[in-house]
C-alpha cells in the first residue's frame, strides 16, 4: 500500500494527519457545519511561515497530492 493510501485510509476512519505544520484533514468530522456535506470537505492546511497554506478539496486525491506535496517543500 503507498502512503497516499495510507494517508487516505487514515482520513476515511475520522482523523486527522499532522506533519511539519501541515494538516490533513476531513472537515465534516470536525466542524458541525461540513455535517450534511455528500461530497468531501478535505482542508489541506499549513502554518509554516514560507509555505502558507489553506484550502478546501473536494476530492481526497487532490487534498492528498497538496499535503503531499507540502510535506516535500518542507524537508
Amino acid at each position: 500500500m503507498s502512503i497516499k493510501q495510507d494517508y487516505k485510509a487514515v482520513i476515511f476512519s475520522g482523523c486527522a494527519i499532522e506533519s511539519k505544520s501541515i494538516s490533513l484533514c476531513d472537515l465534516r468530522h470536525f466542524l458541525p457545519q461540513y455535517k450534511g456535506y455528500t461530497t468531501g470537505a478535505y482542508q489541506v492546511h499549513s502554518d509554516n511561515p514560507r509555505h502558507k497554506f489553506s484550502e478546501i478539496f473536494k476530492d481526497i486525491d487532490e487534498a492528498v497530492n497538496k499535503f503531499v506535496e507540502l510535506k516535500g517543500l518542507l524537508k
